[in-house]
């Protein structure tokens, strides 16, 4: 009989329920034993609102585990067994760090008897992730203390309320178990008292010092709580233009400016009035230009968020606002303060330069494939991978309906993006993946989660065989050694990867045909391919921009 095993293993799994788990992602393997077998008891007999998603690879476990947690904004629990399993939980838990998302991960390991011994499936796994957690915890789950139960409700639940509160952040959780590991199955649950982690009303006051001049909005990723809306109506009651990245939810809105990147490196808003200020919300933009135009023109920058204080990379930022968006936005409402229309009206009509230039693209390309992608039905979730494809959108998708956009920009890799796609894809209908053929490569275990799954998921490759981001960097001039060491294509066959996971394949072979599939969109597992150049995207990439410079006499 297992009984102060399986007792405090429940107080466990209750105090992660009470604090607002619903998604745990297991990975099996024997020393998971224990934990996995109440879990499933627990789903099943217990409580009808809790999910486990089983994923055989844990790298495509940890992946499917952030893409859940990011996307529903919640707490989401890994569970694996200890050794190597444990260690592949590291990439996720990075970017986990990296974009504020509450990822929890239950390491099992084996007891302390047999640590540096020599015994098999043993690691060092205290502290597995360095400094990429906000806490890693050891508890003893086959303690005989008395009060055992007590503390594993109370630090368990403080943990995922650390894990959630703002900058969020990945927790480990080690679980040193010793055999035999057998639960005892079928006995009465424990009741667990939820704790209450009471919030605070905050406001603020701004400074009305900041507001002398055109005021703009420069909306980063979204991190946590979604504030789109909110911020939408703001700046449209101040009429205030708002810079927004592909990944802050606010592209619909009609003070929106898209594609600040591309006008930047065309030389576009050379001749546009300066903004006096420039507020930031969310996380680093995709763009890789406009903080450092925020600081080369002396443009003041306020900063608002708590998750975001001391994380501007420029280190241009001199005011920080330590609230959330919408208590700043509050506060920002109540001012009598408004634009003048001939500088919002200014900026704006960049948008019509970019979308006529764009447009005038003639072969079938990347430019082409994110022009297509504009028709999107509302409410669609997409999912962009890095590199290309991320840039590609945040400079020229001017989308057309309300869909809410992700990506793993934290790290800014390629890894896991199916995997974290599959994740957002759960209880959802229409679901896209914008994605390259190497980031598509490099995680096609990922595959295997959506079929598992069953969800609605579309991916779209674009695949020019190989690295094509690199065609755009300096080493591209090294011709004799670019082939091999950047631009590395394999060779892949999409429509063979699609017949191994038994998914839908379609060849787009016109930009027509491309905008025919975004509308009617397709059940279960879809794979589109856009086959393009390297070269010819480079050359046309160069001549939007060329072209839109030209329009402001910038050529």
């Amino acid at each position: 009989m297992n009984e102060q095993l399986t007792e405090n293993i429940k107080a466990l799994i209750e105090s992660l329920y009470q604090q607002g788990v619903r998604h745990v992602v297991v990975s099996p393997g024997s020393r998971t034993t224990p934990v996995a077998l109440l879990l499933a008891e627990f789903v099943t007999h217990q409580v009808a609102d809790m999910h486990l998603h089983i994923a055989v690879d844990e790298r495509s476990a940890g992946f499917l585990g952030l893409g859940i947690a990011k996307t529903k904004d919640e707490p989401v629990v890994l569970l694996a067994t200890s050794g190597t399993a444990t260690v592949n939980y590291a990439p996720a838990m990075a970017e986990a760090s990296s974009s504020h998302v509450p990822l929890i991960a239950l390491t099992t390991d084996r007891p302390e008897e047999l640590q540096a011994i020599g015994a098999p499936q043993t690691l060092h796994q205290t502290n597995l992730y360095g400094d990429q957690t906000k806490a890693d915890v050891t508890i003893s789950v086959q303690s005989t203390t008395p009060d055992t139960f007590a503390y594993i409700v109370y630090k368990t639940q403080h943990l995922v309320h650390l894990a959630t509160t703002a900058p969020a952040g990945p927790i480990q959780i080690n679980l040193p178990l010793r055999k035999p590991l057998m639960p005892d199955l079928g006995q009465a649950w424990p009741e667990v008292t939820p704790l209450v982690f009471a919030a605070t009303d905050a406001s603020v006051q701004l400074d009305d010092e900041w507001l002398q001049g055109p005021v703009m909005f420069l909306a980063g990723p979204q991190e946590g709580a979604n504030y789109f809306e909110q911020l939408s109506q703001v700046a449209q009651r101040h009429d205030v233009p708002v810079i927004a990245d592909v990944l802050s939810q606010t592209r619909t809105g009609s003070t929106t400016i898209v594609g600040i990147d591309a006008l930047i490196s065309a030389g576009t808003i050379a001749d546009l009035p300066m903004p006096k200020l420039v507020v930031r919300f969310g996380g680093t933009p995709v763009s890789a230009k406009v903080l450092a135009w925020l600081k080369d023109n002396q443009i003041q920058v306020v900063q608002v968020g708590t998750a975001f204080s001391g994380r501007d990379h420029s280190r241009y930022t001199d005011v920080v606002v330590e609230a959330e968006a919408p208590t700043f936005l509050n506060a920002f409402d109540q001012l009598d303060f408004k634009n003048n229309a001939e500088f919002s009206q200014a900026w704006q009509g960049t948008q019509k330069d970019v979308a006529r230039v764009v447009a005038n693209v003639a072969d079938f390309n990347d430019l082409q494939v994110v022009q297509a992608m504009t028709q999107l039905p509302a409410d669609t979730n997409l999912f962009i991978a890095n590199s290309m494809p991320i840039r590609d959108y945040d400079n020229y998708w001017q989308v057309e309906n309300a869909v809410h956009v992700w990506a793993n920009r934290g790290a800014n890799g390629i890894d896991g993006t199916i995997s974290s796609a599959v994740g957002m894809a759960l209880d959802h209908e229409n679901n896209w993946l914008a994605i390259g053929d190497l980031a598509f490569y490099h995680d096609m275990n990922g595959l295997m989660l959506a079929k598992q799954e069953k969800i609605n998921l579309t991916i779209l490759v674009t695949n020019n065989d190989g690295g094509g981001i690199f065609s755009f960097l300096p080493q591209a001039a090294a011709d004799e050694y670019f082939e091999l060491l950047f631009g590395t294509g394999q060779g892949l066959s999409i429509a063979k990867v699609a017949e191994l996971y038994d998914a839908k394949y379609t060849l787009a072979t016109s930009q027509q045909a491309l905008v025919e599939l975004v509308k009617a969109p397709s059940q279960g597992l879809h794979l589109i391919e856009v086959q393009t150049q390297r070269q010819t995207n480079y050359e046309a990439h160069q001549t939007v921009l060329k072209e839109l410079g030209a329009l402001h006499g910038n050529d």
